[in-house]
């Protein structure tokens, strides 16, 4: 069974600014409280009903055998993930090629934000969304972090691993059998890591900066929440309401009759699907309908 990615409930959008053009929309962000050391990062979805949650999340069968996926993947391709030194640089590779993981892209580019907001593929009709994150600074993660080593390997736990009673010590906590598993996936890739998974570290979400080692990630500027858990694997951790910044009456929304001038406005700026996915078969499928467009109908 399909887990649901929209919202069920959705504000009037009455109480949403409405942009349609690239201008409104710089407009809209400027009016957005920007506290001192705060990091901004930025998401754009093609319909402002979608939910914050990793595409691992989107189907139950695949968070069900996300380990088994994890592990296929390296199985059938070995060469793609020899030099990889960690589970988060496996999980950012493996979300670059397609695989439903624990992470959700971000962007510290707003207007590559807005493009994806604009994304022809789904409906013109239904308003798109920006959403904007107000991070402190403090609590942003790079990819080598410790707290983001024991969010990740989740990833390679079986879909019955629990948290334990939350009335637990900490040292009682971290000798449950599912938790020494855990630590020894941690350990694997840093063999000095001490014996002490923080509870509170298991059920959260963080902002993490990636290494700048592929294309797209360099042109996107781009960053990943990476989703722990709620209770259970088959339950996701949720973004900190505090993190969002256009929420409540500061939702940006894309209107829908304007995405298709809006992704002309950015060409102009030098962002499309040729800049956006540098591979070399996006910047032909680019090229091929740049200059031969399908008709509208």
């Amino acid at each position: 069974m399909a887990i649901k990615y929209k919202r069920s409930a959705t504000p009037d959008p009455q109480d949403a600014v409405r942009v349609g053009s690239v201008r409104t929309f710089l407009d809209a962000l400027e009016k957005l409280e920007k506290p001192s050391g705060t990091t901004f990062f930025y998401r754009g979805h093609p319909s402002f009903t979608y939910l914050l949650k990793p595409s691992i999340y989107r189907d139950a069968r695949w968070v069900e055998n996300e380990d088994v996926m994890f592990k296929e993947l390296i199985l059938r391709c070995p060469n793609e993930f020899a030099s990889l030194a960690s589970t988060f640089q496996t999980l950012v590779k493996m979300q670059h090629y397609g695989l439903p993981t624990r992470l959700l892209d971000l962007t510290a580019n707003p207007l590559i934000a807005l493009y994806f907001a604009c994304d022809p593929a789904d409906p013109p009709s239904e308003s798109g969304e920006v959403l904007a994150f107000g991070i402190p600074t403090g609590e942003v993660k790079y990819y080598d972090s410790d707290t983001v080593s024991v969010i990740a390997n989740i990833a390679r736990r079986p879909a019955s691993f629990e948290m334990p009673p939350a009335n637990l010590t900490k040292p009682r906590f971290n000798k449950e059998e599912t938790i020494r598993y855990l630590l020894h996936e941690i350990k694997q890739e840093k063999p000095y890591f001490e014996p002490e998974i923080v509870r509170e570290h298991l059920e959260s979400v963080v902002c993490v900066r990636p290494k700048l080692e592929n294309p797209r990630i360099i042109r996107q500027d781009g960053a990943f929440f990476l989703f722990g858990v709620s209770g259970s694997k088959l339950n996701s951790a949720s973004v900190p309401e505090r993190y969002i910044a256009t929420s409540s009456s500061k939702r940006i929304l894309i209107i829908g009759s304007e995405k298709r001038r809006i992704r002309s406005q950015l060409e102009s700026l030098g962002i499309f699907q040729g800049t956006v996915y540098p591979e070399i078969d996006r910047v032909a499928d680019f090229l091929k309908y740049h200059y031969a467009p399908p008709s509208e109908t």
